[in-house]
């Protein structure tokens, strides 16, 4: 007969699946709440509930260069600050380490596209005007990829073209060795072009010019700095 003593290890109880914590993942959450909001658009545009505040309004193209600029900024500045308060009030482990840099790189990504977004809408409100009245040629500020690169490594420019006579004509130099604009800017206006940056015998900053002609042979420069560090 067994003694009632005997310890006899007994298998613990499988755990129920927690099938509710599943589906509070913030991804899953943010990505339900985007596809709820995209279908609560369109069902009230459909049953005309709308009433021409947004889908309506999206054909507009002011309205939707603001409404594209706010949702960015939001973004940006939210995810910036999120950045920063992680930073100061969670304990530095290598798992938040690993966090941080990841949530720095969507930040970098995020700055780049609202660079130049904001650039392309400020630069597109406030036009000039001639003598006679015509939309002068505009360019927007210049984005660059890295604004700090080694002598003879590659980097990206961007930047937009608008008012003027298309099509239009660009060129891009250092310091003060000017050049006439021979490259074509595609018809869309946008100038997308990589480009290697200068071998300086030291350190020190540069800038980098984009000039642009019209068809009128109206033409305008637009610069930014950039440093050349060996």
């Amino acid at each position: 007969m067994a003694n009632e003593n005997d310890q006899r290890p007994t298998k613990p109880l499988a755990e129920a699946p927690a099938g509710i914590k599943a589906y509070l993942n913030p991804v899953i959450v943010l990505t339900a709440a985007m596809l709820f909001a995209i279908v609560l658009l369109i069902g009230a545009s459909t049953l005309g509930l709308d009433k021409g505040l947004v889908l309506a309004k999206m054909g507009q193209v002011e309205f939707a260069r603001g409404l594209i600029t706010y949702l960015f900024a939001v973004v940006t500045i939210g995810t910036a600050v999120v950045l920063v308060v992680s930073a100061l009030t969670t304990e530095e482990t290598p798992a938040h380490e690993r966090r941080f840099e990841r949530g720095k790189e969507i930040l970098a990504l995020l700055l780049g596209v609202f660079g130049t977004i904001v650039g392309f809408y400020f630069g597109s409100a406030v036009t000039a005007s001639g003598p006679t009245g015509e939309t002068l040629v505009t360019v927007v500020p210049i984005h660059l990829s890295a604004t700090t690169v080694a002598p003879g490594a590659p980097f990206n420019l961007t930047t937009y073209v608008t008012g003027g006579k298309a099509p239009y004509k660009f060129a891009t130099f250092y310091d003060d060795d000017a050049v006439k604009p021979g490259e074509p800017v595609e018809a869309s206006g946008w100038i997308l072009k990589s480009l290697t940056a200068p071998s300086p015998a030291a350190q020190k900053p540069v800038t980098l010019h984009v000039v642009v002609e019209d068809a009128d042979g109206h033409s305008t420069n637009a610069a930014v700095p950039m440093m050349v560090k060996p």
